[in-house]
């Protein structure tokens, strides 16, 4: 009786616990709200207000996921922070999905993203 009083709460506890694929789709739901107009949708910070203020390609980023979120909440060059207006958790999310759906494995900065197109 006593183990099941202890896992009940534990039961509960995971039950509303978020999955990594529900994480993932909350933080390319933020990317989309608080990223898309200077990163765009794929990451590569070519739209006109990303080039205006100078925007990486996040495709070819070699940030660990701890240094992305950091930038994230406390901003770089002309990037505002969101640390106040973004919750620990929803920037951990943007920044897993930046590494999972956007940044290209084995691109290195300064590389192009894609193999160039033949003649």
């Amino acid at each position: 009786m006593t183990r099941i009083a202890l896992l009940l709460p534990l039961a509960a506890l995971l039950a509303g616990a978020p999955t990594a694929a529900a994480a993932a789709d909350d933080g390319g739901q933020m990317y989309g709200k608080k990223c898309l107009a200077c990163h765009g949708l794929d990451g590569a910070g070519d739209k006109p207000l990303g080039k205006k203020v100078g925007a990486p390609d996040l495709r070819r980023s070699v940030l660990s996921q701890a240094e992305m979120e950091r930038i994230i909440a406390d901003g770089k060059g002309k990037m505002l922070p969101y640390r106040e207006k973004l919750t620990p958790e929803q920037i951990a999310a943007i920044a897993a999905h930046v590494k999972s759906a956007l940044v290209i494995p084995g691109v290195k900065a300064g590389a192009p993203a894609a193999p160039a197109a033949k003649p």
